[in-house]
């Protein structure tokens, strides 16, 4: 990868280097077809095996299966999307590190804050991307969203940011303390799987957890994507899909606890790739 190092405002400088690692992290996806099953064809796959195998929707009214379809399509694009903050971004990291790139980067004045945000942007929008296509998925079997207000989408995606730095900040620790570097893939991997089936398929069935489930409206990954639901699924659907208890997570202390962990996911990743990566140079 080419990396201006021409004079100017720091900045600026910034800037320049974000937008081409991001750059590159994006073509570096969208030839990787790999990663386009595991992120986008997987989850979606995941999401018929459930709606048509996994949950009886026989007995239920209309409104009530299009409800629960929704509800499990937002939980499963949460899947596509920590597929993409946890595995792919680590998997992108991996391959620098394996291919000795970074003693490349330590040699010219790199930013790691640049080289974290870069590749965190691209990964956000190709997870941005493979939140649409599984929604598109659930609304082609008969998922019916509606928005709740006109910040529904602007809180949904805001939500997605925090959880993305989050898992993505974990992406990076991972790739820093495994020793083997190409197992931190596999290790990503699980973490997505448990942290799936813990909190009840990202907290949209609660009910499946032995004794109390308030923790759902806590952990990321299920605060993301019930908060998700609540402002993309029709107000009647909370409750039909087996939502609650507990309630809808829209509180100020949930908005604010979503933007602790965007912050501390924004913080520990750069100050990790900035230690691990670049050797803990600062520039």
């Amino acid at each position: 990868m080419s990396i201006e190092t021409r004079g100017g405002p720091p900045v600026g400088r910034l800037l320049e280097q974000t937008t081409a690692f991001a750059v590159r992290t994006l073509q570096t996806l969208r030839r990787n077809g790999a990663v386009a099953f595991w992120a986008v064809a997987f989850p979606a796959m995941f999401y018929l095996l459930s709606v048509y195998l996994f949950i009886d929707t026989s007995g239920m009214p209309a409104e009530v299966v299009s409800a629960v379809k929704a509800t499990n399509a937002v939980s499963y694009g949460t899947f596509a999307a920590l597929t993409v903050f946890l595995n792919t971004f680590s998997q992108s990291l991996v391959a620098d590190v394996e291919d000795g790139r970074y003693r490349q980067f330590r040699a010219l004045p790199v930013s790691p804050a640049a080289d974290f945000l870069g590749r965190f942007a691209a990964a956000y929008l190709f997870a941005v991307a493979a939140v649409l296509a599984v929604l598109g998925v659930g609304a082609v079997t008969g998922a019916e969203f509606a928005l709740r207000s006109a910040a529904s989408i602007p809180v949904a995606l805001l939500g997605l940011l925090a959880l993305g730095l989050f898992a993505a900040s974990i992406a990076v620790v991972l790739v820093a303390v495994v020793p083997d570097a190409k197992f931190a893939s596999i290790v990503a991997v699980s973490v997505v799987m448990l942290a799936f089936f813990l909190t009840g398929y990202n907290g949209i069935q609660p009910g499946m957890l032995a004794g109390a489930a308030d923790f759902v409206n806590v952990v990321p990954n299920a605060l993301a994507t019930r908060l998700a639901v609540h402002h993309l699924v029709a107000a009647g659907g909370w409750a039909q899909a087996g939502l609650a208890p507990p309630g809808a997570p829209t509180s100020a202390g949930h908005v604010a606890l979503l933007a602790g962990y965007a912050a501390a996911g924004l913080t520990l990743a750069v100050a990790a790739t900035r230690r691990s990566l670049y050797g803990g140079e600062v520039r």
